[in-house]
């Protein structure tokens, strides 16, 4: 009897050890940090006049990107944090492709229904050059570009890619409402996103 409960109680430890053991295996273990996201802005504006060429880079610092998606809408938004200048990007979720990764084309006033992106470009102007916000849509602009998605994190939800929009013939934006002569310009756009957050809303 005596050995027979001395088993009974060595087998009745070895069980529970293997089960206290078993939880801490099934615990799951620390996540790993996120990886700074790293975004890049420039902006470049060449005058029809003289060719003069006027390029504006911001630091990946200083740069903030955002990305949403919903059923309907995927949405991505690049801003300088030290400027007063936004462009951003909509896509018909249901007519991309379910990794996001690719090359999509952007609207225009000619191929507004058949190309993929919808851009908007805003420029804040300093009061002191008369405030406001010069806007540029896809419907009023014969622009040119692509926004690229180079890759998707999905269990991390991180996205990454670029892209470039080019907008010829405008006026500058950056300038004062009241100068005379006003001066034609091409505008574009370009940099790249790395490991930004894409939130996803119901």
């Amino acid at each position: 009897m005596k050995y027979t409960l001395t088993h009974s109680l060595f087998l009745g430890l070895s069980l529970l050890l293997a089960t206290g053991c078993d939880k801490e295996d099934e615990q799951d273990p620390t996540p790993e940090p996120l990886p700074e996201p790293t975004v890049v802005y420039n902006r470049s504006i060449v005058y029809a006049d003289n060719g003069q060429r006027r390029d504006t880079v911001f630091q990946a610092k200083q740069v903030v990107a955002t990305s949403i998606q919903n059923k309907t809408d995927f949405y991505v938004r690049v801003a300088p944090a030290t400027s007063s200048e936004t462009v951003s990007f909509i896509l018909d979720r249901t007519k991309i492709k379910a990794s996001l990764v690719g090359s999509y084309t952007l609207k225009n006033m000619k191929n507004f229904d058949v190309q993929d992106a919808d851009v908007t470009y805003s420029y804040r102007l300093a009061e002191n050059l008369g405030g406001g916000t010069v806007l540029f849509f896809s419907k009023g602009q014969n622009l040119t570009g692509n926004l690229i998605i180079t890759a998707y994190d999905a269990k991390r939800q991180l996205l990454s890619g670029s892209y470039d929009v080019i907008m010829p013939g405008n006026y500058d934006p950056t300038v004062a409402y009241s100068s005379f002569p006003k001066r034609r310009c091409d505008i574009t756009l370009r940099g790249s996103f790395t490991n930004i957050p894409l939130k996803t809303e119901e």
